[in-house]
């Protein structure tokens, strides 16, 4: 015997409604989002690029800053909107700097074949 749609897709939405209620598809904890998933979720590639490399604002990926550098850009900016520790955890933004750090070196122009002379 078949089931008729309506009932299949009923069905569908109460699994879905239970799941959610009994929190099987729930947030990462805090130990589980690493630093670009935070990266991401606080925005920071709107003006500072998806890999750090800058755009809008200034290249974040292969500085040399310090961390007691980077904090104090982000707490206590210029240009941008400051990241208060009330707003961003320390935990988080170092998971965020370590994020950073870890970007490569982009190769360089020569190195890539599209762009050589042929």
């Amino acid at each position: 015997m078949r089931m008729p749609p309506f009932l299949l897709s009923r069905i569908v939405v109460i699994c879905f409604v239970l799941v959610s209620i009994f929190g099987l598809a729930q947030e990462p904890t805090e130990s589980e989002i690493g630093g670009r998933d935070l990266y991401r979720r606080y925005q920071c590639w709107q003006c500072h690029g998806y890999e750090g490399q800058g755009g809008a604002a200034a290249r974040l990926a292969t500085q040399d800053y310090p961390f007691e550098a980077f904090e104090q850009i982000v707490r206590r900016p210029n240009l941008m909107p400051a990241y208060t520790s009330e707003l961003l955890s320390d935990k988080k933004l170092r998971s965020i700097y370590d994020y950073v750090r870890s970007i490569p070196e982009p190769p360089a122009l020569e190195d890539i074949p599209v762009l050589r002379d042929n």
